[in-house]
């Protein structure tokens, strides 16, 4: 016995277009989301064939209409610039007044967990709702980068304040 899968439509219309980017009837050369009845959001320019990723790559890491995949796209930047920040705080370059540089180090861990904390959020929303929005391959990397530069740091720190290294 299998567990039916969301996207598995065995008794349905064998005519019937499942959820995905489909050519633009209104601008040649352009792509819109296929909801499995209307065309919805904007149009995408198709990938190209020589491109550096494939078609499928390519249309993976649209958001389409899915606004929290679109969401998560741009919080990967906060958690990067989190991470950035981390390194130059750990790194001794990142003076504060008044801060002891461990306090900076902790500071910068905050934020960018924080950032971490809402992309993941934002990335897991975009997953449950790629199936019928599309976005499913940027989530996933937002997901990915949330979890590695975001709350891993967080972990190792917290890891080594119980092995009493701090």
């Amino acid at each position: 016995m299998s567990i039916p899968y969301p996207d598995d439509d065995d008794e349905g219309d064998p005519d019937r277009v499942r959820p995905s980017w489909q050519p633009d009837p209104e601008r040649p050369g352009y792509e819109r989301w296929f909801d499995g009845t209307d065309l919805i959001g904007r149009a995408e320019k198709e990938p190209g064939p020589f491109s550096a990723f494939s078609p499928a790559v390519t249309r993976s890491l649209r958001p389409g209409p899915n606004r929290d995949a679109r969401l998560a796209r741009g919080s990967i930047l906060a958690v990067l610039a989190g991470f950035v920040l981390q390194q130059f705080a750990a790194a001794g370059a990142l003076p504060v007044p008044g801060l002891e540089p461990i306090g900076v180090v902790l500071l910068t861990l905050v934020i960018s967990a924080s950032a971490a904390v809402v992309t993941a959020v934002l990335a897991a929303r975009g997953l449950r709702r790629a199936p019928q929005l599309g976005g499913r391959g940027i989530s996933s990397l937002a997901l990915g980068v949330a979890i590695v530069l975001g709350l891993a740091p967080v972990l190792l720190l917290v890891a080594i304040a119980v092995g009493g290294g701090l």
